[in-house]
């Protein structure tokens, strides 16, 4: 296992799902403030922005995130950064859900000996296989890996 593996961590699918769910939120606020007969105060203007920004940086992050593992280290980089070197991985716990990965993402749940938890998504079937490795050498009960249906 000493080759790196790298891929994102959202697939298309997902990603314009989000995209679309953004949208439709904009077009719902956007009729919704149409149909006051007064303009908003500045602090519902103030709240509106920084709902629309934490939208925006939700989406950014789905967009942008990529997972990435090699020989020590699991890391997910996007607009958040997660990292862990995987000697220090005392729990590991896969969510892999059969014929519905195209759109919920498959991620590696894992816990260092403290109550920190990591989770890294993989929408990409290389990064997936790696995952699974590391279940297995986890000494987790063994399981075929998923097959690429999407």
């Amino acid at each position: 296992m000493n080759d790196v593996v790298e891929g994102p961590a959202f697939g298309w699918p997902a990603r314009l799902l989000a995209l679309g769910a953004l949208l439709a939120v904009a077009t719902q606020a956007y009729s919704a403030w149409q149909g006051f007969d007064t303009q908003p105060d500045r602090v519902t203007l103030t709240l509106l922005g920084l709902g629309a920004l934490g939208l925006l940086y939700g989406l950014g992050h789905i967009w942008l995130s990529c997972t990435r593992v090699d020989a020590t280290h699991i890391r997910q980089m996007g607009w958040s950064h997660s990292e862990i070197e995987i000697a220090r991985i005392s729990q590991v716990k896969l969510i892999y859900i059969p014929y519905l990965s195209w759109l919920v993402s498959p991620r590696l749940v894992v816990r260092s000996g403290g109550i920190r938890t990591w989770v890294f998504h993989a929408a990409d079937q290389v990064v997936l296989q790696r995952f699974w490795q590391l279940a297995h050498d986890a000494q987790l009960p063994r399981m075929a890996p998923p097959s690429s249906e999407s």
